[in-house]
């Protein structure tokens, strides 16, 4: 890390990837299980305040953003996107189809394609940790790395997880194991997220 600007605008920007997976997270939560969520937003939101502060303060000691570095990371976050609403849409497909052919009463009770809508959260948590690989690379920030690598080891981990807690959460184990694993998935790459920002706001204080 180059600048120290620069370590405290990486950890913004994770700090407000952050507080949108603890936001998504929400609406997937019961109400007591929310608080959890709902104190991770805060603490992102804290976590983005102090960093904001911190790149304001750090920004005449130099920085590796310019012009030209912000047109290629739009134009990378801009594919990035593309390709991530690709994948969600190839998942989302065939039951988004089988809805559009079943009557109105059945609409409902469509199951075709509805098991592959499940790995949405998962391949948008995947992408999530692609993007902090990109801004690691536009901002030379190398510790950020390691947090891409946590997210996707996170994504994928939040399954069995889920699978587990399904199985020790009696009476109520006949919940699907899909209904554990979002709030999971959400949760793990939002304190992911929130850690690496902590962790970059340490190493420049």
């Amino acid at each position: 890390m180059e600048h120290t600007s620069d370590g405290a605008l990486a950890a913004a920007a994770v700090s407000v990837l952050a507080a949108l997976w603890f936001a998504w997270t929400v609406r997937h939560s019961g109400p007591w299980s929310r608080l959890v969520p709902v104190a991770g937003i805060v603490a992102a939101a804290v976590a983005a305040v102090v960093a904001a502060v911190a790149a304001y303060g750090a920004w005449p000691d130099g920085s590796v953003v310019t012009g030209r570095v912000v047109s290629i990371y739009v134009a990378a976050l801009l594919v990035h996107a593309g390709l991530t609403r690709l994948c969600t849409g190839f998942l989302a497909g065939k039951y988004r189809r089988a809805v559009a052919a079943a009557k109105d009463a059945d609409k409902a009770g469509v199951t075709t394609g509805k098991s592959r809508l499940h790995l949405i959260p998962t391949v948008v948590a995947v992408s999530t940790a692609i993007q902090v690989a990109v801004i690691a690379n536009t901002l030379s920030v190398p510790d950020l790395y390691l947090g891409a690598a946590a997210g996707i080891a996170a994504a994928v981990l939040a399954w069995p997880l889920g699978g587990f807690l399904r199985l020790v959460t009696r009476p109520r184990g006949h919940r699907p194991t899909a209904a554990l694993a979002h709030p999971l998935t959400g949760l793990l790459a939002g304190a992911v997220l929130l850690a690496t920002a902590v962790w970059l706001l340490l190493r420049i204080a």
